[in-house]
């Protein structure tokens, strides 16, 4: 008897079948978004008919920090013409959740005009996978993981624990490799066997939810209303200053404004080690900035880079600079504008009138800027 006509040969066919389709529902229906808000909100606009004319992706700092009202407003009455923007970022958003946001936008819908992807001393850290990469990739970029290896810790604190007590007996660099291996094959394994939990999450979510949306909360009633406000706000993440997440914020603003004055900061440049200088360092974030690169040219997209600041740090380093300006554009935000207390909400994040301030210094760079 062949060995493919066993009964427990059949069943591994089958369900090898069964995880295959999964996944292959899982990306069409993009239901790896579905176990969190803020990817919802991503998921529902790129799923949406409309095209646009402009779009933002990046972390927090771009949900947060870029109003596509007021960007539309302002670049509607420089250009006059109408101007629309999106805004598709999410949070803790690294390069390469960037690149794969594009992606998955370009497959449903025209490419924009213009695309800003947000860099910075914050954005371009990550030398570990973000825990919803899985979410994000695909099929191919899982497997392309494996060749190209740009993590080098499973997180962020295995990543501070190797940086400060590195391993002390590792011949050749031997076990290193194989440990990073392990790592990358692993986060492969997450994305392909990712299928069948997303669809029964989904199903689960759909049954639950009174107009059957894949979308459900047992102990947060607002997530509905969470996904719909930002949705319609087109991807903009708005926290009123008197919820406890704003109340914190400004606790926190306040400390970082009593230790740098607004001058200091104003005139700061960057004095320190410059590690993105490295070129064995930031492999993530090199790679995926270059793909987004080819990318949108491939595309005929205009790519600039946003450097959204964080409140009263450092500026850029001088490789960063040098990097993005081969690739692309680089629009670094008016820090004289930015670094005012009533600008942030918190140390990272701008407030509703920093964004405000923020969104229509960006129109104007697009609309008077010549790529």
């Amino acid at each position: 008897m062949h060995a493919l006509t066993s009964k427990t040969a059949r069943v591994g066919l089958l369900y090898a079948a069964f995880c295959a389709a999964a996944y292959g529902l899982s990306q069409s229906q993009l239901l790896g978004l579905c176990s969190d808000a803020r990817h919802a909100v991503v998921r529902e606009l790129v799923r949406g008919p409309e095209d646009y004319e402009v779009l933002f992706i990046g972390s927090s700092q771009t949900a947060r920090g870029v109003i596509p009202g007021t960007f539309d407003a302002r670049a509607s009455e420089l250009a006059g013409r109408p101007v629309r923007s999106l805004n598709l970022s999410t949070l803790g958003n690294a390069r390469h959740i960037a690149f794969l946001t594009l992606q998955k936008w370009l497959a449903h819908h025209e490419a924009p005009k213009v695309l800003f992807v947000e860099c910075g001393v914050l954005s371009d850290l990550p030398e570990y996978p973000h825990e919803t990469l899985p979410r994000f990739t695909n099929a191919g970029d899982a497997l392309r993981g494996i060749a190209e290896q740009p993590y080098v810790a499973r997180d962020h604190i295995e990543f501070a624990r190797r940086q400060k007590d590195p391993p002390r007996f590792d011949p050749l660099g031997v076990f290193g490799a194989l440990d990073r291996n392990a790592l990358h094959v692993e986060l492969a394994l997450d994305v392909l066997g990712r299928g069948p939990e997303d669809c029964v999450r989904a199903t689960f979510n759909a049954l639950m939810n009174a107009e059957h949306r894949p979308y459900w909360k047992p102990r947060e009633p607002t997530f509905e209303a969470v996904v719909q406000e930002q949705t319609g706000e087109r991807g903009f993440y708005r926290v009123p200053p008197d919820s406890p997440l704003g109340v914190e914020g400004k606790r926190k603003l306040a400390v970082q404004a009593a230790r740098v004055t607004y001058e200091e900061a104003v005139a700061a440049t960057w004095n320190g080690l410059d590690e993105f200088a490295d070129a064995s360092r930031f492999a993530s974030t090199r790679i995926y900035a270059r793909e987004l690169s080819e990318l949108c040219r491939e595309r005929g997209i205009r790519l600039v880079f946003l450097d959204q600041p964080n409140f009263r740090g450092r500026p850029l380093r001088p490789s960063q600079v040098e990097f993005y300006r081969s690739l692309g554009e680089l629009f670094v935000q008016d820090k004289t504008v930015l670094y005012r207390e009533e600008s942030f909400q918190d140390p990272g994040h701008l407030s509703i009138a920093g964004a405000e301030a923020a969104s229509r210094a960006l129109a104007e760079f697009y609309v008077k800027s010549k790529p």
